[in-house]
């Protein structure tokens, strides 16, 4: 009896031994979450994942997509741009959202969409000729509604911060002709960081162009969404860069 009880014992050392291993394995391994929903520079389009993803896209680099196509490996019926990369956009997957909007159940469609840091964004990846990811893009999309697009100027922030709030150089640049500040505040900013993995760079701008105006100068009435506001952020292979 006592040498069953003591190969009881042992076994359950080893077990605790073999469970505290996989532990301190799984901790020293974490899975690297990429730069946004698991996609990073250097992964290869015809392994990457499409699980989370829809409505991919030949890019417009912010503007309107060109002709869709089945996933990340389709990236070279993409016309290059003028740096020879391909641009793939892309959506999250937001069928709960449609499904949300259909039994009207706000728990659904509450904040979802392709966001980055709760902004709305249009997101895409820059592939090279060789299929591989060596940069990825995304915009403050301007269909949000009017205190998303207000905001929008803050996504920098949010970007800046997550990569780090020191080493950035950082341009503000001057009002140009007729371009005022919004409700006192006024925001024409392009910042970059660089380090061996990424060449960072985030552009913002906040203010009212000429002919913007909270009051319609004849009538006086009020006409929401009279600003600019918005977020540009490439994150590029430091190589690429470079050149």
């Amino acid at each position: 009896m006592r040498a069953f009880q003591e190969m009881k014992f042992l076994s359950a050392m080893l077990l605790g031994g073999a469970l505290l291993h996989g532990a301190a394995a799984c901790a020293q391994q974490p899975k690297d979450p990429g730069e946004i929903r698991g996609l990073k520079l250097g992964l290869q389009a015809k392994n990457m994942e499409v699980d989370g993803f829809g409505e991919f896209a030949c890019g417009g680099n912010g503007g309107p997509t060109r002709q869709t196509i089945e996933d990340w490996s389709e990236f070279a019926k993409c016309r290059p741009e003028a740096s020879g990369l391909r641009e793939v956009a892309v959506r999250f997957d937001d069928a709960e959202e449609y499904v949300g909007k259909a039994i009207d159940d706000p728990l659904y469609t509450r904040r979802r969409g392709t966001r980055v840091a709760g902004h709305p964004v249009l997101l895409s990846v820059l592939f090279d000729a060789e299929g591989t990811a060596r940069g990825i893009r995304f915009l403050s999309d301007p269909r949000g509604d009017g205190p998303e697009r207000r905001m929008a100027h803050l996504l920098r922030l949010a970007v800046m911060e997550r990569y780090g709030s020191a080493d950035w150089k950082c341009e503000d640049f001057p009002a140009a002709e007729g371009e005022t500040p919004v409700g006192g505040v006024f925001v024409k900013q392009r910042c970059e960081k660089k380090n061996e993995t990424r060449a960072i760079s985030v552009q913002a701008q906040f203010l009212r162009r000429p002919g913007q105006a909270d009051l319609d100068p004849v009538t006086k009435v009020y006409r929401p969404g009279q600003f600019d506001s918005w977020t540009r952020v490439e994150i590029m292979d430091p190589k690429l860069a470079a050149r």
